[in-house]
């Protein structure tokens, strides 16, 4: 189980764009609940949101992720970012944030983990664990974190951050991106060794696919200069016209041989499924042979009206059996009998046809009758199957002739084009050293891709396995998501389980990945439809279903339901009804009693969802503790310092309309 953060207190000081109110910088204390930044535009607040996830992922992140669209096949390992990025708050004072620092205190599960960074370039200047001093260094804090999150790698540290805990901007909803989906479902739902092997045979693959079309690249320019050089070499006698043929005939079949060794493993592929459905079909066989044999033995039992215990293992024993235990010998004709009998409605000991109209037996007739006739179908399942797999098992074998046959050929046919090749002048000797290079690059791609093709046939499937794991969590993680979209939505919205099949490179087979999508209803339907896109959804629901996906994860993953969520408030988008129904799922998210942190910014607008989250979380003034005022705290821009009154008044206005609710 995962253990998501849960932010204590934050602390900024000797930054020149949080001055605070007597030049000590700001301290926040995050309370279990609401903790609201209010600012306007320029106060910094989106630049305090950011801090607070350079302080948890410092001077690190996975190249790309942040814009915004799918996570595809991107390397999810954590790099360190460039010079000019680290200085990312350096740049927004003029003192370049010489001695400016910034601490955060978290929780991960138990440990209490306390780290302090220099915002001139992000570098790490404390680290603590359990109030305990440790050495401050990057892999010590990285090492810390991975141990008490119950993580794999600092790269999924970066995941869990960008894709749960933080919503930032440029983000891409969770529910439309199966990439990213693939990679969270995989460290929540899996212990640290089974994630990182899935990472690490990714990886490899990925790795694998470069270096192969690198190489692809590489042989084709070999290629294009190879026939250039051949162009200008004059005709030459004999030797170079059997050369030519020989090699022409190698050109034909070596392609030939590839494309045949991929057959033979199609091939091996689909003998196995028939040898598959040919036990299968015997299985079955075998099953309803059973079940007819037991049901006729059940019709003698029942053909004794009275206790006659020998009688009928005397008669079971020869039905079954064909054997006769009173005088020892096998007696199958007699056993054919017995059947005949039970299958007629006759008497099983002396023939005589039963009255079908007045006998209680003839439901054990029927019984039977649907046995024997699904025996039959078993046979006739039987005889298709086995000689589908002779069919298959022959044409797997003219394969492998054939294959054989041709590698002869070709061995035979170099050796001969070596000894040619000896006899040509020193020109030609030039040409085919390229030629053989070529050959040996061209070998070299060829192994390259049937590396791939076994890699990428082990991972598929480990994956299997791995979804056997994380689909017995489908279930909670699908009731969650009901009860926060019902929340927020007022339309009919569910997950359903729809895993994603995708390729691991540019090429190869399609892997079939962990995956949820969204069906949603609306005016125009009239029942659900799969949403396969944000676009088919309106803005606000677009970051409403992205916010419950998030909450349900939290709740459904972690060691214990308690974590932080950091947005913005998009309260432009909302009508009125839904922003009563916003305020009431976030407020239920931050409730205190539960110990969730939401951290909430906002500029000072004059919508009601800002009201309804003071009113409910029962916060009284702009000087609550749970409030960071930047209008306080912040350095104040040209048009908070002129228009200081008017700002005053709306902040005032804000707290006003929160009390003056119902």
């Amino acid at each position: 189980m995962i253990s998501f953060p849960v932010f204590e207190s934050l602390g900024v000081s000797g930054f020149d764009l949080y001055p605070g109110e007597n030049d000590e910088g700001i301290a926040v204390e995050f309370k279990p609940g609401l903790t609201l930044v209010l600012g306007a535009n320029g106060l910094g607040k989106t630049t305090l949101v950011t801090l607070l996830y350079r302080l948890c992922a410092g001077p690190y992140d996975i190249p790309g992720l942040s814009s915004g669209g799918e996570l595809g096949n991107r390397s999810v390992d954590a790099r360190q970012i460039a010079r000019s990025d680290r200085r990312l708050f350096a740049a927004r004072v003029v003192d370049d944030a010489a001695s400016a620092t910034a601490s955060l205190s978290m929780m991960l599960g138990p440990t209490n983990i306390a780290v302090t960074r220099s915002l001139r370039m992000l570098d790490l200047e404390a680290l603590s664990i359990d109030g305990q001093a440790v050495d401050a260094s990057e892999p010590a804090y990285q090492d810390a974190i991975l141990k008490h999150a119950g993580l794999a790698s600092f790269g999924d540290w970066i995941l869990l951050l960008r894709h749960l805990v933080f919503y930032f901007e440029d983000r891409r909803a969770l529910v439309w991106d199966p990439s990213a989906q693939k990679q969270i479902l995989r460290f929540l739902f899996l212990p640290p060794a089974k994630s990182t092997e899935w990472r690490a045979q990714e990886r490899e693959i990925l790795e694998l696919d470069s270096r192969m079309r690198n190489l692809q690249a590489a042989l084709s320019r070999e290629q294009s200069a190879l026939a250039k050089s051949e162009a200008l070499v004059g005709d030459v006698d004999a030797v170079k016209a059997e050369l030519g043929a020989l090699e022409e005939l190698q050109r034909i079949d070596e392609p030939r041989i590839a494309n045949l060794n991929d057959a033979v493993a199609s091939a091996e592929g689909e003998r196995q499924a028939a040898r598959l459905r040919a036990l299968q079909a015997e299985h079955a066989h075998e099953s309803a042979y059973r079940d007819l044999e037991r049901r006729q033995l059940m019709a003698i039992e029942a053909s004794f009206p009275t206790a006659g215990e020998t009688a009928r293992y005397l008669l079971a024993r020869l039905f079954s059996d064909g054997e006769c235990l009173a005088c020892g010998n096998s007696a199958p004709d007699a056993a054919a009998e017995l059947r005949s009998r039970v299958a007629a409605h006759a008497c099983i000991v002396c023939g005589t046809p039963l009255d079908q109209a007045t006998n209680t037996k003839s439901a054990t007739t029927r019984a039977i009758n649907k046995a024997a006739a699904s025996l039959a179908a078993a046979e006739d399942l039987l005889t298709a199957a086995s000689d589908d797999l002779l069919v298959t098992e022959a044409r797997f074998d003219a394969m492998l002739d054939e294959l054989q046959e041709l590698n002869a050929n070709v061995s035979q046919r170099r050796a001969r084009i070596n000894a040619l090749i000896r006899q040509l002048p020193p020109d030609d000797l030039d040409l085919h050293k390229k030629q053989a290079d070529l050959a040996g690059l061209l070998g070299l791609v060829e192994l390259q891709k049937r590396e791939l093709v076994e890699r990428r046939a082990t991972f598929a499937a480990y994956i299997r396995k791995a979804n056997r794991d994380i689909v017995k969590r489908r279930e909670a993680v699908k009731s969650a998501f009901d009860e926060f979209a019902h929340g927020f939505l007022l339309e009919d919205c569910r997950l359903v389980w729809a895993p994603n099949k995708a390729r691991i490179g540019e090429s190869g087979e399609q892997v079939e990945f962990p995956a949820f999508e969204l069906e949603m209803g609306g005016a125009s339907f009239p029942s659900m439809v799969r949403r396969t896109g944000p676009e088919q959804v309106s803005e606000s629901q677009r970051e409403f279903i992205d916010l419950a996906f998030r909450m349900t994860l939290m709740a459904v993953a972690g060691a214990t339901p308690v974590g932080t969520l950091v947005i913005d408030a998009p309260e432009s988008s909302l009508d009125a009804v839904f922003v009563s129904r916003a305020a009431d799922v976030l407020t239920r998210f931050g409730d205190p009693k539960r110990g969730n942190k939401l951290i909430l910014t906002s500029n000072l607008i004059e919508g009601n969802l800002i009201p309804d989250l003071i009113r409910r979380a029962k916060i009284r003034s702009a000087r609550d503790p749970r409030v960071v005022d930047l209008l306080r705290l912040a350095a104040p821009t040209a048009a908070t310092r002129q228009l200081k009154a008017d700002y005053a008044r709306v902040r005032s206005n804000l707290f006003r309309r929160a009390k003056s609710k119902p």
